[in-house]
């Protein structure tokens, strides 16, 4: 949604084809220059085919000023439209790296221009993709500036959980699945014994649900800390901005990050973030200066970054400034600063 409302903006005459794979209805107050193709209501296995070749179909016949796909993959079919029809692609992480050498790389090198969300992925589509860098332009995620905002920790949530006010808490929200376990719960959980030495009333909240529970809550068990860990199971939109201020710090040390969007939705409720330096997850700390950024494999170096913030030893006090975080994320990564970014890369991709 955040892509095509900065189309509406930037381009306010012109009428726009969205087509959506996993959409079940038309998306409500759109307005009438918008066409919404959705394709959610079929069958799982005639889905992702019949939504592309409508899609390449309606390009073919209507010659679009440019197509944006905001998933790669689908540029498999577009690099049908030739060269008559200028065609972009986004690029988030781990559906490119590592995924270059075969048709996917031939469909992205044969792509008008690519926009990454983050400088890492960039570099793995000039290194490992031989896109050339002028057809690569960066536009960097974005959040929902209406929803997460600084503001005091939720007494109902304080209660459903049996946690105190001042008692310190760690937070990390996501998919429990086995096939996400880059993000690095386990990793915090690896952690908690040291931490508990000095800090016995800490508490790790761990938000989502997924096959790896199980593995998640005995190696809780195995590691003699399962009291201070909290399974809260799936957190609705409408409680995400109240767990994250109900946390001191948003821990995510993964190796498999795009980006990280949670990040800025922490920062933008202040409270600030630890993340891991193997993957584009800095890059939505501003290099490290807006959280903590550590090896996400070493649970010893985990163990003194979260120890050193609460013992307030970071030399970061910004960190513990709700109001300077919460703007400091609107500043760089709010939806002003992404409308300009995108308008940038199609100025720069699409010159004419």
């Amino acid at each position: 949604m955040f892509c095509l409302e900065a189309l509406l903006e930037l381009f306010p005459e012109r009428s726009i084809h969205v087509f959506a794979k996993n959409d079940t209805s038309v998306l409500p107050s759109l307005p009438a220059r918008v066409t919404h193709h959705h394709f959610g209501s079929l069958p799982p296995r005639l889905r992702t085919i019949t939504f592309a070749a409508t899609g390449l179909a309606c390009a073919l016949r209507d010659r679009p000023s440019f197509v944006l796909t905001t998933h790669p993959h689908f540029m498999k079919a577009l690099r049908y439209l030739g060269a008559r029809t200028p065609t972009l692609a986004s690029a988030h992480g781990i559906e490119v790296w590592g995924h270059l050498t075969g048709a996917l790389g031939v469909a992205l090198r044969h792509s008008t221009g690519l926009l990454p969300v983050s400088r890492f992925t960039a570099k793995v589509l000039e290194e490992e993709g031989r896109i050339p860098t002028n057809r690569i332009q960066v536009v960097p995620n974005t959040f929902r500036e209406d929803l997460f905002s600084p503001g005091p920790k939720s007494p109902a949530l304080l209660n459903r959980y049996n946690l105190q006010p001042e008692q310190p808490l760690l937070l990390t929200i996501g998919r429990l699945a086995a096939s996400e376990r880059y993000k690095g719960q386990d990793q915090i959980l690896l952690a908690l014994p040291q931490l508990l030495q000095d800090l016995p009333a800490l508490r790790y909240l761990i938000g989502g649900r997924g096959d790896d529970e199980p593995r998640l809550r005995k190696l809780a068990v195995d590691l003699g800390v399962a009291h201070a860990v909290i399974f809260t199971g799936f957190i609705p939109e409408a409680e995400l901005a109240d767990h994250y201020r109900l946390a001191d710090l948003y821990v995510m040390p993964s190796t498999g990050e795009g980006f990280g969007i949670v990040f800025l939705e922490s920062m933008a409720c202040g409270r600030p973030c630890l993340a891991g330096n193997r993957d584009a997850s800095p890059e939505a700390l501003d290099k490290g200066r807006l959280g903590l950024v550590v090896n996400p494999r070493d649970p010893q170096a985990i163990a003194l970054a979260i120890a050193s913030f609460f013992a307030n030893r970071d030399q970061k006090p910004w960190l513990r400034e709700p109001l300077t975080l919460h703007r400091e994320a609107t500043r760089l990564f709010g939806f002003a600063q992404f409308k300009q970014s995108l308008k940038t890369a199609l100025d720069k991709l699409l010159p004419q």
